[in-house]
């Protein structure tokens, strides 16, 4: 009886098998190609060559024959029916991943139903069964563990949680004062929050709506899909928006700024789950009609088209008016007053374009970054335009086949001439 293969071996010699199998195969398309080149031009001489052909993929398809038993290999009848209908089976996979994308898509949304089924479910359960869901729900430590970090010279650092300290002392970067303290065996860079007294003071594990000191949850102040979309300096590493509640005055406080985040909603136009991709097709219609308008063949567009085009941008620009520049927006009231032509309109663009670059993108600290991209590709367009005038580059076959020829002994084809044996700098006159 033989032993048990491990599963490593298996797959080696899975691996192996395939290879073997893939090597045959490609012996095979060779062979059939050299079979159909000997009949495009067959002679009666060449019926030994294309007999010992034939017998060679025989051999072959005998051998992938006994290795089709050893091989655990799955293809899906679609790439099978896509190779026999002469397609790409690579079309059967990019079909595939769109699908998944789409089912991926139809699947999250599933997720998202049920997370805010679950969010409804648990309030009811908190409603009925309070004390219940309070032991299953509330944290099993407390909120603020006040844990306190010294520096090397036994100054206060910053407060943190039982975790950080683990860290600490894990790495052996620190040493225990007391159960809550540990001190630095390094010297710290930063200040840490030592000039922050907000970060340094002993938070209270208590609620601070009733002061209820079980039960406790950290809550957002402000909620993370408004938070989101703050600066980084706001929502970074900043703990002034966590407060600890017990889970009663939390879903009270839910209760409630569920039904201010609907009426922000109706207000802002704002859904709760977000609005995702937004196509604004109109948007779009209107910055092809303001191309076409300022555009070189603008005189060209008859007038009843031209007429329809401005109607077009002026329906977006009303609608969107608040979105504009001062400048843009009268632009756009001249343009209803219809005192406005299309030369003017341009300028007036043109200056409303240059105000926000001035305003968005210029910035005296950009000047050397600018320069040097400037610098950097003027140099590259420099060298660019001599390498292609190199007299080793042939432009015209027909007048100039042999341009370097032109090149006399005492001219020099390089950009310098330090040692001065040339007399003159050889320019190229003609392609």
């Amino acid at each position: 009886m033989q032993p048990a293969r491990s599963k490593e071996e298996a797959a080696k010699l899975d691996d192996a098998d395939r290879e073997a199998m893939e090597k045959k195969i490609d012996e095979s398309l060779e062979t059939l190609t050299q079979i159909q080149v000997t009949l495009m031009n067959y002679e009666s001489a060449d019926e030994h060559v294309l007999q010992q052909r034939l017998e060679r993929l025989v051999r072959g398809f005998a051998d992938m024959h006994i290795l089709k038993d050893q091989l655990n290999v799955n293809v899906p009848e679609e790439v099978l029916a896509y190779i026999k209908d002469g397609r790409n089976p690579n079309d059967f996979t990019s079909q595939f991943m769109e699908r998944l994308a789409s089912e991926n898509q139809f699947t999250n949304g599933k997720i998202s139903a049920l997370t805010n089924f679950k969010q409804e479910y648990e309030a009811m359960i908190r409603d009925s069964f309070p004390d219940e869901a309070n032991e299953r729900i509330a944290r099993a430590k407390a909120v603020y563990e006040n844990c306190t970090v010294l520096d090397i010279s036994g100054n206060l650092l910053f407060r943190t949680g039982r975790k950080r300290l683990d860290w600490y002392l894990s790495r052996d970067l620190a040493t225990v004062v007391d159960d809550s303290t540990i001190q630095l065996k390094f010297a710290n860079r930063g200040t840490g929050r030592s000039n922050e007294p907000f970060y340094l003071q002993d938070m209270r594990n208590a609620c601070v709506v009733c002061g209820k000191t079980d039960g406790l949850t950290m809550h957002h102040v402000v909620p993370h899909q408004y938070r989101q979309y703050m600066s980084t300096d706001i929502k970074s590493r900043s703990s002034f928006d966590l407060l600890p509640v017990c889970l009663q005055c939390h879903d009270q406080y839910e209760r409630h700024a569920t039904l201010f985040k609907k009426h922000l909603e109706k207000c802002f136009q704002a859904p709760l789950e977000g609005r995702g991709w937004v196509e604004r097709r109109d948007i779009g219609q209107a910055g092809r009609a303001a191309g076409a308008l300022l555009g070189q063949h603008a005189d060209k567009i008859p007038e009843e088209r031209r007429t329809e085009l401005r109607r077009t941008v002026q329906a977006v620009a009303e609608a969107r008016a608040s979105l504009f520049s001062d400048s843009t927006r009268q632009c756009i009231e001249a343009w209803q007053r219809e005192q406005l032509d299309l030369s003017t309109l341009s300028t007036m663009f043109t200056k409303a374009t240059k105000a926000y670059l001035m305003k968005h993108w210029y910035r005296s600290e950009l000047i050397p970054l600018y320069a040097t991209c400037v610098g950097a590709v003027s140099v590259c367009a420099y060298f660019g335009s001599r390498a292609l005038r190199n007299p080793e580059v042939v432009w015209d076959k027909t007048n100039n086949p042999y341009p370097w020829l032109h090149v006399q002994q005492n001219e020099n084809i390089k950009l310098m001439d330090p040692n001065g044996r040339f007399e003159k700098q050889w320019s190229r006159d003609r392609l």
